[in-house]
């Protein structure tokens, strides 16, 4: 059975020698369950899940492609301090959306910077009032759809206001969908 266990090793920055006194074997065992070139058995993937502190099934899975391993943390002054690095740090690249969209920012607008990327989550109109106080994309069948923060009116109708200062508010029919961002990538 193929597994993870060297990629998790050298992600903590381990030798063979360090890993092998962690578990409690040799080196020579660790580079023969690195390898398969030995059957791993249950316990041993436990003993090796505690001192990789990654859970059992990261070390038999192949790596989930979205999701970005943390290394450490960054505090005051510049510092980095690899060992607080755990594995729940790590960073998830799914959209937190039952349906994602995405949208690429042309211009610096308000908090947005020209190339950010926004991930929304559509939704039918019927669930607009879960995205008042957010900024979302609205799409208006027939119409010009738009974004910005979704604000309800007085008459039950929908305003949005663009992100720049200064551009005018858009009073909106009852939209196809309303998708508010949940998740903005800035790349640098």
């Amino acid at each position: 059975m193929r597994t993870r266990i060297r990629h998790y090793r050298k992600l903590r920055n381990l030798t063979q020698t360090d890993l092998a006194r962690l578990i409690g074997t040799t080196a020579a065992t660790v580079s023969r369950l690195e390898t398969a070139d030995m059957t791993i058995s249950m316990d041993w993937l436990q003993k090796l899940a505690e001192a990789l502190r990654v859970q059992v099934t990261d070390l038999i899975d192949s790596p989930h492609p979205n999701r970005v391993p943390c290394v450490g943390r960054v505090g005051r002054g510049g510092a980095f301090d690899r060992s607080a690095a755990r594995d729940d740090d790590s960073v998830a690249l799914d959209a937190p959306a039952r349906d994602p969209i995405a949208l690429r920012v042309g211009e610096n607008l308000g908090a947005y910077c020209a190339g950010d990327v926004l991930i929304a989550d559509r939704m039918p109109p019927e669930h607009a009032e879960h995205a008042l106080g957010r900024d979302c994309v609205v799409e208006i069948d027939g119409e010009a759809s738009g974004f910005g923060r979704l604000i309800s009116s007085v008459d039950g109708r929908y305003i949005l206001v663009p992100p720049e200062p200064g551009a005018p508010a858009r009073q909106l029919p009852t939209p196809e969908w309303v998708a508010p961002v949940v998740m903005l990538i800035r790349y640098f």
